[in-house]
């Protein structure tokens, strides 16, 4: 392992967006807009497209943003704080940052250790979530989506060279044959058996697919994460 002293120093460039509740978006949009100039994002507009999905707003045409999302604002109570704030990177900070990862032991609010896997592509930004010390809920998020994917490392694969480390239902494969790791339970797949979730682009295996209406492959952690 390197010298820690030799890797590019990592820091955040500013604040991408803040998360609010409110309890309709675009009757708090019009708000905004009129006491405070802050107007709709036409490049995001489509996220607000999902019910559960964030209108975002900005007087500064995107740099900075207001998320507004659907939900019981903070009103009275005065402990309940944000809901999270997102720092914006550019891609290659947003690659330092999980090259990082295992040094920086971060858990996210289901408690899971926050790892490169739990990269969520949102499709025009990619983004890492995470929670700080004291529970606040924290994001790094870049828009230079196809540059990073460009730096990232390849999906993790195993080499299985001993037959009989291949689950029984599996169908027989050769000695070292490629086979891939399902993201949500790290059992063995191959192409032949594994699919990607049309959500997240991970390779999951047939037991951790959720139901989906639309009969396109959705991992259960984008299942859950929609509701």
């Amino acid at each position: 392992m390197g010298d820690s002293h030799d890797r590019p120093v990592f820091r955040v460039g500013q604040i991408d967006h803040v998360e609010l509740f409110v309890p309709d978006r675009n009757e708090a949009a019009d708000w905004y807009r009129r006491a405070l100039g802050l107007t709709v994002c036409a490049d995001y507009e489509l996220w607000a497209d999902d019910p559960k999905g964030p209108l975002m707003i900005s007087s500064d045409g995107g740099s900075t943003k207001l998320a507004l999302f659907e939900g019981r604002p903070q009103e009275d109570r005065e402990t309940a704080g944000f809901h999270r704030v997102a720092f914006r990177v550019p891609a290659r900070s947003f690659e330092a940052f999980l090259d990082r990862l295992d040094d920086l032991t971060l858990t996210d609010h289901r408690d899971r250790t926050v790892t490169r896997d739990l990269v969520q592509d949102h499709g025009r930004a990619v983004s890492i979530y995470f929670n700080d010390p004291y529970g606040h809920r924290i994001e790094i998020t870049s828009y230079d989506v196809d540059e990073w994917k460009s730096l990232a490392p390849p999906e993790p694969a195993v080499e299985i060279t001993d037959i009989e480390a291949v689950d029984e239902e599996t169908d027989t494969v050769h000695d070292n044959e490629v086979m891939w790791l399902c993201h949500r339970c790290d059992a063995q797949i191959t192409a032949e058996r594994g699919v990607a979730c049309s959500v997240c682009y991970r390779s999951t295996c047939p037991d951790c697919v959720g139901p989906s209406p639309a009969e396109q492959p959705v991992c259960k952690s984008c299942h859950e994460e929609a509701g």
